[in-house]
């Protein structure tokens, strides 16, 4: 299989956050998760969610407060807290507020909310009250989201003393589209296909009588970049019901720098499939 150019742009897509926009698809997509995640499946990759933590440690001398952004369940941000301080404040936010009250419950803090986020729109102005120096995360939401514009604002809402902890899914190596290709199997499977189903049903804006199929296309906005998605084909056309970028790792280093961030540490597996990156806001 090639990679699919993007010559029949543009194809209308569904918002990702129609995808984790019940309880039910919330419970589907843990499904998933346990399922098919390299996460719970290679230890490595659950490694990387504490490299950071000794340079955190460096850092964070005094109170500071978690804001993990589409936080899901919390595992991931479990691993690095786990090797952190308590925060004083710790803030859990999803798409879904039924993950987010999860891991509100799951992770620790002395003082814990929740709440609902798209991250597609700008942050809610609550983020600004919360007490600094704060670390961010944004883990597993940089694939599926335009990840430019999610940079940009997340930067602006960043302080002096702020830092973000990341993660991406990669293709390994430097070309992209061709990096990607082993990856397909990935999400191409029976767990995933019943949950982008049923996120379909759920939709009042797609016909419910069609098909899934998978592939790897040319990022509409960045043509280097690989994106395997999930398109519903129906009567009605063709909607792109489920996206995930993987970069390469220089992509994301350019992305770093465009949105005005400083890296401070990387963290690649062993395959070259996924890393994490700490940044602060450039002075």
């Amino acid at each position: 299989m090639n990679p699919k150019s993007a010559t029949d742009r543009p194809i209308p897509e569904l918002p990702a956050s129609a995808l984790y926009s019940s309880p039910a698809l919330g419970r589907l997509w843990k499904k998933v998760h346990l399922a098919c995640s390299p996460f719970l499946h290679r230890p490595a990759v659950r490694l990387l969610y504490q490299q950071p933590a000794p340079f955190l440690l460096k850092k964070l001398t005094g109170p500071y407060s978690f804001i993990a952004l589409g936080c899901a369940d919390g595992h991931k941000e479990s691993l690095l807290l786990g090797k952190l301080p308590h925060p004083s404040h710790l803030l859990a936010a999803d798409t879904n507020l039924t993950l987010a009250r999860q891991a509100a419950r799951l992770l620790p803090g002395l003082k814990k909310s929740s709440l609902r986020i798209d991250l597609t729109n700008l942050l809610p102005s609550c983020l600004y009250r919360i007490p600094r120096p704060r670390l961010f995360s944004l883990f597993g939401v940089l694939p599926n989201l335009d990840p430019m514009p999610l940079l940009h604002r997340i930067s602006r809402s960043m302080k002096r003393g702020d830092m973000l902890v990341f993660s991406a899914n990669l293709s390994p190596g430097r070309a992209g589209p061709s990096g990607a290709l082993p990856l397909l199997a990935q999400y191409d499977n029976a767990p995933t296909r019943r949950w982008l189903k049923a996120a379909v049903r759920h939709s009042r804006s797609l016909p419910p009588k069609g098909r899934l199929e998978f592939g790897i296309f040319h990022d509409p906005r960045q043509r280097n970049l690989a994106r395997i998605e999930a398109r519903w084909i129906s009567k009605g056309g063709t909607v792109v019901v489920f996206s995930s970028r993987r970069p390469t790792a220089p992509q994301v280093e350019v992305w770093i720098r465009r949105a005005r961030l400083q890296r401070l540490s990387r963290h690649h597996d062993p395959r070259g499939e996924e890393a994490v990156w700490l940044v602060r806001k450039k002075a």
